[in-house]
């Protein structure tokens, strides 16, 4: 039987109180989900991940700033890792693994708060994108036509944002990268219209304990629950369980 969800606040180190939703009955290890640009934690595939999760993990989403209920305007990954980092201390526990799940933009949030000192067991990266330059091919075609019911199904909040801070200001360093120390899995949908997979390559290559999977014909970040949930979810499952995707 899964623990009924339950909503709260989390405060930021920077005063963002964000909202967040939790599954927990007590286990040994925790999971945040952290969603992508222009996602809130309750869409329905952050919702199904944590379902599945939650037999085995207790389970923590957040909406980063400016999105769903959280409060402020989103940075484009300045300052969301700090969301991330208090999810991580809200469930972290004596002895308990803390792993994060972060689609798309969330996974970027994830590598900056995991840099910077969150108390982070394991990563997981879906679509993440390594900097801003996301059309750094081209992003239209059939790729595109085949993520786009899945894009007008989705449910969405509006945006509350800062202008976005292109090139190097809206990257992760090599050495910011090169700072996170813990198991790696970089999770690349082979369809995935608006994420290259040089953004996997650069983490691959900066990484020290890193994993790479592709998902042929795979969506895009929350898209690839849609596309091949299964897929993503048995290689979630078993990378948590400490085994290899």
């Amino acid at each position: 039987m899964l623990p009924a969800p339950k909503n709260l606040v989390i405060r930021a180190a920077d005063g963002i109180e964000a909202a967040a939703t939790s599954w927990e009955s007590g286990r040994a290890s925790a999971v945040v989900l952290v969603h992508g640009l222009l996602g809130t934690r309750t869409m329905r595939e952050i919702v199904h991940v944590a379902e599945a999760l939650a037999p085995q993990h207790d389970v923590l989403a957040v909406d980063m700033r400016g999105h769903g209920d959280s409060p402020g305007r989103f940075t484009w990954g300045r300052e969301e890792w700090r969301e991330v980092r208090a999810a991580v201390e809200h469930v972290a526990r004596p002895a308990r693994d803390v792993a994060v799940v972060g689609f798309s933009l969330g996974g970027f949030h994830a590598v900056r708060a995991a840099a910077h000192g969150a108390g982070v067991s394991r990563l997981v990266l879906v679509g993440a994108p390594a900097d801003l330059r996301v059309f750094d091919h081209f992003p239209l075609g059939p790729r595109l036509l085949r993520h786009l019911p899945a894009v007008w199904a989705r449910k969405r909040r509006r945006l509350r944002a800062e202008l976005p801070a292109f090139g190097a200001r809206g990257a992760l360093a090599d050495e910011e990268i090169a700072r996170v120390r813990v198991p790696v899995l970089l999770i690349h949908g082979g369809g995935d219209w608006l994420i290259s997979e040089r953004h996997a390559r650069r983490y691959e290559a900066s990484l020290p304990d890193s994993r790479r999977k592709t998902i042929p014909g795979g969506f895009h970040g929350e898209y690839l629950v849609r596309s091949h949930g299964d897929e993503l979810l048995a290689a979630v499952v078993e990378f948590l369980g400490g085994g290899k995707a």
